[in-house]
């Protein structure tokens, strides 16, 4: 399937993820035209068009038929949006945060995701043979509360 596909990588640097992406683009895995957001990473893709920073990535979301992003809270906008969409953990990360964050939504969704980029072209695949995701639970509210660790003292 060729579609428009835009990597996100927010503002750290996820060299890992990009170099992935412009592997399997190279490879004939993934078809484009492909735009990424490289954030402070050091590799630059010889695969597509990319660029650093904008002050919003709204334009390139909204034209994408696949995103591929870091786990970060893009995540959330594209689950509101029903796009299709990879998320891949950042695991160089303090703390690996990004996979617990994502395992976190990952029981609360149909989404897909991985920490391990050399399984991204099957999750790609999953992905593009599918519905996009969606959100599962009713309210993530008290789920999210709960998993930042901020006590409700309404009950209280």
């Amino acid at each position: 399937m060729r579609a428009v596909i835009f990597v996100t990588v927010g503002t750290t640097h996820f060299d890992a993820l990009i170099r992935s992406v412009d592997d399997l683009v190279s490879g004939g895995e993934l078809a484009g035209p492909v735009v990424y957001q490289i954030g402070a990473g050091q590799y630059e893709p010889l695969n597509g068009r990319f660029f650093r920073f904008k002050p919003s990535i709204d334009a390139e979301l909204s034209e994408a038929d696949l995103v591929i992003t870091h786990g970060g809270a893009t995540v959330f906008s594209l689950l509101a949006q029903h796009k299709r969409f990879v998320a891949v953990a950042n695991t160089s990360l303090d703390g690996n945060h990004q996979a617990k964050f994502l395992a976190f939504l990952g029981e609360r969704s149909s989404m897909v995701w991985t920490d391990d980029t050399t399984t991204l072209g099957a999750c790609v695949s999953r992905v593009l043979s599918r519905e996009p995701a969606r959100l599962e639970a009713p309210s993530l509210a008290s789920d999210l509360l709960a998993y930042m660790g901020v006590c409700d003292n309404r009950s209280a």
